[in-house]
């Protein structure tokens, strides 16, 4: 409970709101520690509920298409990014008040693999492409070329 307790008081109220509604919906007494990538993945699921974001069905003319040019009925769920972007802050939430890397249900592989088929579902419902930004490489800056001398007049 410690844990819990210094994570809410590093975290902002949406967050918190978040955690509080994660024990609710749970309906749970376990510590953070005691919690597994299930229940993570469980709190996700229900958040996909309350998106805002249109997710087109294979079944939909608009599948793949990034801007339809008519409304349908495909349903509505989280976009990848803030689901990506939430569990980025609760694990390292978690990390930064104690919690152990490897304990971290924030952190599970299992969650991993969940918001990676979301990213990809969506991407291909949406047409787009979520592809891994490449590293650039520091480029080694050449010697600026000497000036040819001034013409004689």
């Amino acid at each position: 409970m410690l844990i819990l307790k210094s994570i809410v008081q590093s975290l902002d109220c949406k967050i918190w709101e978040t955690i509080v509604s994660l024990n609710v919906i749970l309906q749970s007494t376990l510590s953070f520690a005691q919690r597994s990538g299930a229940h993570v993945l469980e709190f996700l699921r229900y958040l996909d509920q309350f998106g805002k974001t249109k997710v087109h069905t294979q079944l939909c003319p608009f599948f793949g298409h990034p801007n339809p040019p008519a409304p349908c009925l495909c349903p509505l769920r989280q976009a990848w990014g803030s689901l990506d972007a939430l569990i980025g802050r609760l694990r390292a939430a978690y990390e930064e008040n104690g919690g152990k890397p490897e304990t971290n249900p924030f952190g599970a592989r299992a969650v991993r693999l969940y918001l990676r088929e979301v990213r990809d579902s969506q991407s291909k419902a949406q047409g787009i492409s979520y592809e891994k930004k490449k590293r650039k490489r520091p480029s080694q800056q050449q010697p600026p070329e000497p000036s040819p001398p001034p013409n004689p007049i």
